[in-house]
């Protein structure tokens, strides 16, 4: 079940009761509670088990302290009395809100005391005075353990001084001289082999560094160089492309301008034969005498035809069979 449907059932189940969710004497969420109010029957706490939903404790109005501490969060409120903890709840929605108001306006309410720092410990949070006592003898015995078996130590430490002394010599503090100025010689050697090593790899990083900048600076010119050679072979193909567009926008329109020319042509002398054809003789007594100028016949387009002379109605006049 989800959230929605659970709180569903529980507001069937208390119709006038709030319904929010919370812990009961603890304040992190491990086992949430679905925490119901009611203002007559106190405070229900029910808990999700694999899907069922019991009721896991009641706790009617006269079980709950008359006065409570509280602390405010950011959405949840925090109630304890002296001794313990007793509930935490969600005041993130409305429905919290209720709940809060239900047991802040039967309970007196104090700010949240901050414990002295000793009521950390275990034994001393409670208060109560026979588990502070079984506590104190408790830790001063560890400590007196602790104790004792630091004098312990200390003692040996004593004796082993007293039976070993250190004697030293002049002519054992002359060695230590001498091998102390070699060994001041020899970390003044290193720390200026140290030096120069250090000036050796700092020069030879200041090499690499130049040359990878040299190399760098090549990479620059030869992208730039191939750059320039890309933008001149776009700018030459432009050219070609628009002279050869030129070129056929010539040719296309010498064409048209030929056609056109050849197309008058074809109209004059058009016009020519049919204002020829208009001065000679388009009328024929029969077709014997339209055979003299027209020997195979005329079409019905042509001006000397006479339906009178198309016997087999084929729009052609005096055709030979």
């Amino acid at each position: 079940m989800d959230s929605k449907e659970i709180r569903r059932i529980l507001k069937s189940n208390h119709p006038e009761g709030y319904v929010t969710s919370g812990q009961y004497q603890s304040d992190s969420y491990s086992l949430p509670y679905y925490i119901v109010a009611t203002a007559k029957e106190g405070l229900f706490f029910y808990v999700n088990r694999r899907g069922s939903l019991d009721l896991d404790l009641h706790l009617p109005w006269a079980k709950v302290p008359d006065t409570l501490y509280l602390r405010k969060d950011k959405k949840d409120k925090t109630y304890r009395t002296k001794e313990e903890l007793l509930l935490t709840i969600f005041v993130g929605d409305k429905e919290g809100k209720m709940v809060a108001e239900l047991i802040e306006g039967r309970r007196k309410l104090l700010p949240w005391v901050k414990f002295p720092w000793y009521r950390k410990i275990p034994g001393y949070r409670s208060q109560v005075a026979w588990k502070m006592v079984m506590a104190s003898m408790f830790y001063f015995f560890f400590l007196g353990m602790i104790f004792a078996s630091a004098l312990e130590d200390v003692e040996d430490d004593t004796k082993q001084a007293v039976k070993q002394p250190v004697v030293q010599t002049e002519a054992e503090e002359e060695p230590k001289k001498s091998d102390s100025e070699s060994a001041k010689k020899k970390k003044a050697e290193e720390l200026a082999a140290a030096k120069k090593a250090k000036a050796a790899e700092e020069k030879k990083k200041a090499a690499l560094e130049k040359k990878k900048a040299e190399q760098e600076k090549k990479k620059q010119l030869a992208r730039e160089k191939a750059k320039a050679e890309a933008k001149r072979e776009a700018e030459r193909k432009a050219r070609i492309a628009a002279q050869e567009k030129a070129k056929r926008e010539a040719a296309a329109k010498l064409a048209a301008q030929q056609e056109a020319e050849k197309k008058a042509e074809e109209e004059a002398a058009q016009k020519a034969e049919q204002e020829v054809a208009a001065t000679t003789q388009v009328s024929f007594d029969n077709c014997d005498d339209l055979r003299t100028e027209y020997p195979n016949g005329v079409p019905s387009s042509h001006p000397a035809y006479d339906a009178n002379m198309d016997r087999d109605k084929d729009n052609f006049a005096c055709e030979r069979n």
